[in-house]
């Protein structure tokens, strides 16, 4: 079975999990796919003090992800490093 998400890929969790905030995440690591063909990955937020182990299912591609010959997928620090948008005083 093949990973569907890269090192360095910015991923974020599906709806299924509405309680984890910490995102976008980005996938530090490839762990070996377990006992149900299931991938899973080891991912870090930098909101978070530690890395989370995520099954291939409970995550989305944040940026979408890249058909082969196309450019890279989104990195987690590309997101880190663009401008924040528009901000409202009061």
């Amino acid at each position: 079975m093949t990973h569907k998400f890269v090192v360095g890929q910015a991923v974020d969790f599906n709806k299924k999990f509405p309680w984890m905030s910490g995102g976008p995440y980005e996938v530090i690591s490839v762990l070996p796919v377990d006992g149900h063909d299931s991938p899973t990955y080891r991912v870090k937020s930098q909101a978070e003090p530690f890395a989370r182990a995520a099954k291939e299912d409970d995550l989305v591609a944040v940026g979408g992800l890249a058909p082969v010959g196309e450019p890279a997928p989104v990195r987690w620090a590309d997101l880190l490093s663009q401008p924040p948008g528009p901000t409202r005083s009061r």
